[in-house]
């Protein structure tokens, strides 16, 4: 049973390394660094990185090296919409466009320590104070740092993923939060659910010894 405890408690640091969660802000050098191999990549591509770099300025500005949530508020498309040289331009629906970028932004995510927390349509309204109109999905990403997402930007921005998130998405509001309040804890559960397998193994292994007692 040590070598099966060791394993589990290896298995929970690497874990926890992978998972992170705290470190040192973006510097303002850094921070250029990823905004020029952005610009880079989308010339190669024929894209406009000026808006991507606006977005990455105002992430960065606030950074204090921690993991965030990003909440993301979405309305789609009536029908999607691909640049015209796009291989999918003829296509006409948004959720096969976003069914698109989520398979192929979540290994991004999974391999900068980050992953969806909550995603869900919205059933309807209530309380609607601003000019917005109704969204249709809310999902939330925890991001193990913003330098996390700054990479992931970057490495997007050689690629057409981002074509299948516009294609699908006519109106987004986009933003960082820190939670204060949260009963929903990665850390914890992994912890729990490696210490109710630690006591599975153990009763089999009891059990097994107590049965084998019996026999002989």
């Amino acid at each position: 049973m040590k070598i099966v405890y060791a394993a589990l408690l290896i298995v929970y640091v690497l874990g926890l390394s992978w998972y992170g969660g705290s470190g040192d802000p973006v510097e303002d050098a850094e921070l250029e660094t990823y905004i020029k191999s952005m610009a880079r990549n989308s010339d190669a591509r024929g894209k406009d990185s000026s808006k991507a770099a606006k977005y990455m300025r105002a992430l960065a500005a606030r950074d204090d090296g921690n993991e965030f949530v990003m909440v993301n508020l979405i309305r789609f498309r009536g029908k999607s919409l691909y640049p015209k040289d796009s291989p999918w331009a003829e296509e006409s629906d948004p959720m096969l466009a976003d069914a698109r970028y989520g398979e192929g932004v979540i290994p991004l995510l999974l391999k900068r320590g980050s992953l969806p927390i909550f995603v869900s349509s919205v059933s309807g309204g209530f309380i609607n104070e601003t000019t917005h109109a109704e969204w249709d999905t809310v999902a939330m990403v925890r991001y193990r740092s913003v330098r996390d997402m700054l990479q992931m930007m970057v490495e997007m921005s050689s690629t057409d993923l981002a074509d299948h998130k516009w294609a699908a998405i006519e109106q987004t509001h986009v933003f960082p939060v820190k939670p204060k309040i949260s009963l929903v804890s990665l850390r914890l559960i992994i912890g729990i659910i490696l210490l109710l397998f630690a006591t599975a193994v153990r009763y089999l292994v009891n059990l097994l010894k107590r049965k084998n007692s019996q026999v002989d």
